[in-house]
């Protein structure tokens, strides 16, 4: 017990790499089917909506333990992790802003729709493989400004995928449509030496477009 006048110690702001540590146990907690994904969609928004430390442990409470404070970094500024998930089930997701997505980062919309906001996003040369499955659903994907290498992987079933690129990317789409389809509407890039998005996948009964709208001054729309 707390001696008569002293102060509680203050609450520690939690990280990306502590929300994303504690949304992956929920992703796997649906995975193994403790979760049901109604309940995983609402607890990773909880997760990444998290200020501080004290509140992301409530979310996993039933599953395991709650993560410490994240390891530092091993190779510097700038770390990613190898996977990071978004998933809207009759919501939405939204990551925008400054935030930093894994390697690989699987974004699920089922009757419900996504936002990837990469314009502002911790990236590395490495690039990024984007999963986007859209279940009567619908995700948006804005990759304007990224200035990395890109897949998309699209899986749309009547529901459908935008993906938006800067005048300088170039594009490829591969995709494979079933009463469905992919459309480029990119047209040619201002540069033939810029980054590339690869947009490929599956559409039936729903489709993925890619269109090209410039990078206004201060990132604006």
């Amino acid at each position: 017990m707390s001696e008569p006048g002293e102060s509680s110690p203050p609450a520690v702001r939690a990280s990306d790499a502590d929300r994303e540590q504690v949304a992956e146990l929920v992703r796997r907690a649906v995975g193994d089917g403790r979760l049901t994904m109604v309940e995983g969609d609402e607890r990773q928004r909880a997760a990444y909506a998290a200020t501080f430390r004290h509140e992301l442990a409530p979310v996993t409470a039933d599953l395991e333990a709650t993560p410490g404070p994240a390891a530092p970094p091993a190779v510097g500024k700038g770390t990613r992790p190898a996977t990071t998930g978004s998933v809207a089930v009759m919501s939405g997701a939204d990551r925008s802003g400054a935030w930093t997505p894994g390697l690989t980062h699987r974004a699920v919309s089922v009757m419900g729709g996504t936002n990837l906001d990469l314009r502002h996003a911790r990236l590395d040369p490495r690039g990024l493989t984007l999963q986007v499955v859209s279940i009567m659903g619908g995700a948006g994907v804005d990759l304007r400004g990224v200035g990395q290498d890109v897949t998309v992987q699209a899986f749309a079933l009547m529901g459908g995928c935008e993906v938006v690129v800067d005048p300088e990317t170039t594009v490829e789409v591969t995709g494979v449509g079933f009463m469905g389809g992919f459309a480029d509407q990119a047209g040619a890039p201002n540069r033939p030496d810029g980054p590339r998005v690869r947009v490929t996948g599956f559409a039936m009964m729903g489709g993925v477009s890619v269109s090209r709208r410039p990078l206004a001054v201060g990132g604006a729309q």
